[in-house]
This record gives C-alpha cells, sequence and structure tokens, in this order.
C-alpha cells in the first residue's frame, strides 16, 4: 500500500489537529448568561407555626460562572443565601449545577414544606448555553458530587426523582422530598450533594428543528476526506 507524498501527510495531519482541536471545543459547554436561583416553599418551614411560603429568588452573574467559586452561599448578601444552613450552597461549573444540602431538622429533612400538591424547591431559571438547547439531565447525589462512592440520600425516591426540567431554561430540585442517612453524627451533620449534569442538542438552525450547518468536527472530517480524495486523484 502507496503512502500518500509527504506534502499531502502534511496536510491530512494538519486536518487531524483541526479535528482533535475543534472536537474538543465543541465539548466544552458553559452557563453564559446570568441565572436566577428561586428557593419556594409554599408550606414555609417546619416548626412555624404561621407556615409563612417562602418565595425568593437571586441573581448568580455570569462574571462568577464556572470559576468554582460558591455563587449562592449561607451567610450571603442575597435572599436566598439569608435562609441556606452552615455549609449549604449552590454552584455552578460548565453545563453542571451542585448543591448541597444539609437537614434543617431533628428528622432528618431539610424543613422545607410544600402545600397543595406544589413541591418546596430550589429552581434554576434561565440557564443558557451557547449553541445548545437543554433536553434533560443526569443526577447524582454522590459526596463530592462525584458519579459514585456514598450517598447521603435516604430518601425513597431517586435522586432523578427530586429533578425535573420544566423547560429549556429552567430546572428545579425537589426539596420537601429529601430525607437524609444518618450518618451517625446526628441530624446537623446529615447532607447530600447533587450534581445535576445537563444533557443538550444543537440549538436549531433550520426548518424542522433540524441543524443545517454541519458541527465543526463534522467539517473537518469534510475536509480529511477531500484531501484524502485529492491524494488518490493524484496517483491515478
Amino acid at each position: 500500500m502507496r503512502l500518500a507524498s509527504s506534502p499531502v501527510r502534511s496536510l491530512i495531519g494538519a486536518a487531524l489537529g483541526t479535528l482533535l482541536a475543534l472536537s474538543s471545543m465543541s465539548a466544552r459547554a458553559n452557563f453564559v448568561s446570568d441565572i436566577t436561583v428561586k428557593l419556594i416553599a409554599p408550606g414555609g418551614v417546619l416548626g412555624d407555626p404561621t407556615a409563612t411560603p417562602i418565595s425568593v429568588s437571586q441573581l448568580v452573574t455570569t462574571a462568577n460562572l464556572g470559576t468554582g467559586i460558591q455563587s449562592v452561599v449561607h451567610g450571603g448578601s442575597g435572599a436566598v443565601s439569608n435562609f441556606l444552613a452552615d455549609n449549604e450552597f449552590v454552584s455552578f461549573s460548565g453545563d453542571s449545577i451542585h448543591v448541597s444540602s444539609y437537614s434543617g431538622t431533628t428528622v432528618f429533612t431539610t424543613g422545607y414544606l410544600g402545600l397543595g400538591g406544589e413541591h418546596a424547591r430550589y429552581e434554576f431559571d434561565a440557564l443558557s448555553i451557547a449553541g445548545k438547547i437543554i433536553t434533560g439531565f443526569t443526577v447524582y447525589a454522590f459526596d463530592d458530587f462525584l458519579t459514585s462512592g456514598f450517598s447521603g440520600l435516604a430518601s425513597p425516591l431517586p435522586a432523578s426523582g427530586l429533578v425535573n426540567l420544566i423547560d429549556p431554561h429552567t430546572v428545579s430540585l425537589d426539596l420537601d422530598n429529601i430525607v437524609f442517612k444518618d450518618r451517625g453524627t446526628g441530624s446537623g451533620a446529615a447532607h447530600a450533594d447533587f450534581r445535576i449534569d445537563l444533557i443538550t442538542r444543537d440549538a436549531s438552525t433550520g426548518p424542522g428543528g433540524g441543524n443545517n450547518l454541519p458541527e465543526p468536527a463534522t467539517l473537518a472530517l469534510f475536509a480529511i476526506a477531500a484531501l484524502g480524495a485529492g491524494a488518490a486523484r493524484r496517483r491515478a
């Protein structure tokens, strides 16, 4: 089998390098706009005889996204922050949402109450990823936001049963259905780390919901194929 000439090999090598670079680029995804974090508890909190409903929101700015900064933290200066217990936080990294939730009661629950069929929940609104449409999610409840290991969740529902995709820009995490495991150190240390990885597809650019523009990696493959065809013609 004959090898392509040296110039052709160089061109193919360059195209392969472009393919790898573009594939890596298209694999990266980050939130590209400010996100609104809402805390909603229509039944208030456990132990409050007035059952005062909670409905507050806090803006997470784009400047803090993807930096590893805990964007909503206890003791912060935001409406949601004021309700979070020590060590609780919500953060955003790449195209993932991280929530560390701790027990707010002595019965290993969050203490947030639903009412009339409406769950107490976090809502993450205005989620936007460049060139993508959010179509689903994968949820984990393992310590340190890992995909396996020890889970602090003892709910009868799996972690995926606590998360809902409300629309392509809004995801919620039910809080009233969370039951924490007893780690043997009391309810104050009971917690679960939720990692919500968003599933996306390319945004539509043509009629019928299709994408008429090839992916960058596909374009690079076309270039390699064209170079190979040209080399074959020259050998003929």
